[in-house]
């Protein structure tokens, strides 16, 4: 008996002294800030570039998390990145508010999206919606908020065409919101006797006229892209004013690229929202889709875009399948007829084209829609926002403000069979169990033996 005692006491030793050993280091792990990542890709860890960024903040940094309270609502995912942040400079502050109650910030960010990180430094402020709230996207907000350079968004106006201060499903105003919110200053480019754009703009928006171009308009894009501009172009198709589409393409015409103006239409129900509005989940290698590979966005009513010269290289954003075709006049029946063109088709593009001392930019989509308020939150949960703003970053030649490799999901997918799934099941609820069953008798079994 006393052996026994002396042979559990023994036992307990080592046991008890780990676990004194154990709350030691806890109680001394809690009274420091740092911290040991121990995951294979640094996923814990702030790349050199983040760190500086967070360290030469020369003011408060103050982030509001805008979240709907619900599951997967990415809350603690972000607020465990902003805490990487913070653990880097005393000046970044957060606070979370209910995107729901919080009227005042919402309206005052001109928040769109629920589940929202706002940055705001000094009054400059940048949005950083669900799909943008990586790394990446942390870092990229934190130094344009710490520039001093305001981007200036040049929108074509006295031609017709779509509003950006339009407030209607077909308005633009929901993107007017974002670029302000987004640090992004916007004014009107009046057509009219126009014969030269302000070296201050940089970038042009030029949404399909509904009257056609002046050839000094024409002539005056033409001058601004030769000195390295960036242009977004968007073409409609079925034009009531052909002359309008014709001179849409002469901007065009020097690059080898056009709107074809007929309507696309997209039989494949896993790429459409309905026949006339195609959606896109896999895009075209670019800054501007790098996050939103994977999620929809739609392109209502839209033109395909072709190439009039082989010198022509773009970059397709996003395309249709090979059930595509395309209608190239107005007619009510839609279904495929004989003298439809075939696809798949490109319905946005990108062009990096030499220009002096750096490379023009043009951004090509054949919808006027692709960034309408009907396809922007609220009224949509497509990626066309996170896709819009992508674009006139990368007009605005902002995609060089941070280049810091992506790191993997922190739950990389695991795909099974039915086959796995029986395995895993059989080995988890019957064989393991099983076989600490079989254990413990052997030991009883033993036990009753030496007895």
């Amino acid at each position: 008996m006393n052996r026994r005692i002396r042979s559990g006491s023994a036992s307990l030793l080592p046991a008890a002294l780990a676990l004194i050993v154990l709350v030691a280091l806890n109680v001394v792990a809690s009274r420091t800030t740092l911290s040991w990542d121990l995951t294979h890709s640094g996923l814990n860890t702030l790349a050199p570039q983040s760190v500086l960024a967070a360290k030469r903040l020369g003011a408060d940094l103050l982030v509001i998390g805008l979240f709907r309270s619900g599951v997967g609502n990415g809350q603690p995912e972000a607020e465990a990145l902003v805490g990487l942040y913070q653990a880097q400079s005393t000046r970044i502050t957060y606070r979370s508010e209910s995107f729901d109650t919080d009227v005042a910030d919402v309206r005052k960010y001109s928040v769109q999206e629920p589940n929202t990180l706002v940055l705001d430094y000094g009054g400059k402020t940048q949005l950083l919606t669900p799909a943008l709230q990586t790394e990446q996207d942390f870092t990229s907000a934190l130094l344009k908020v710490e520039s001093n350079h305001v981007p200036v968004v040049c929108w074509v106006a006295g031609v017709g065409g779509r509003s950006r201060s339009d407030t209607s499903q077909s308005g633009y105003s929901s993107v007017a919101d974002v670029l302000a919110g987004n640090n992004f200053e916007t004014r009107d480019l009046l057509m009219t006797g126009l014969t030269s754009i302000a070296a201050d703009c940089d970038e042009v928006v030029l949404i399909a006229p509904a009257v056609p171009l002046a050839a000094t308009a024409v002539k005056a894009m033409g001058d601004y892209m030769a000195a390295g501009g960036s242009l977004l172009i968007a073409g409609d198709p079925w034009s009531q004013t052909p002359a309008a589409a014709a001179s849409l393409n002469e901007v065009l015409k020097p690059y080898g690229l056009a709107f074809s103006g007929a309507l696309v239409v997209e039989p494949d129900a896993s790429r459409a929202f309905d026949v006339i509005t195609p959606a896109t989940l896999t895009y075209g290698s670019s800054p501007i889709t790098r996050d939103i590979q994977g999620i929809a966005s739609l392109f209502p009513q839209t033109t395909a875009i072709t190439r009039t010269s082989a010198a022509a290289a773009p970059v397709v954003i996003a395309s249709t399948s090979n059930l595509s075709y395309a209608i190239a006049a107005p007619r009510q029946d839609l279904p495929r007829q004989a003298g439809d063109a075939a696809g798949p088709f490109a319905i946005m593009e990108t062009l990096e084209v030499p220009a002096g001392q750096k490379k023009a930019r043009i951004v090509m989509v054949g919808t006027t829609g692709f960034a309408e308020n009907k396809v922007l939150p609220p009224s949509s949960n497509a990626a066309n926002l996170e896709l819009a703003l992508g674009t006139f970053q990368w007009l605005a030649r902002e995609d060089a403000l941070i280049s810091l490799p992506p790191k993997p999901p922190r739950a990389l997918p695991l795909t099974l069979t039915q086959q796995d799934q029986s395995t895993i099941i059989f080995i988890t609820v019957f064989l393991m169990p099983g076989l600490v069953v079989f254990a413990g008798m052997l030991v009883w079994w033993r036990r009753r033996l030496i007895r």
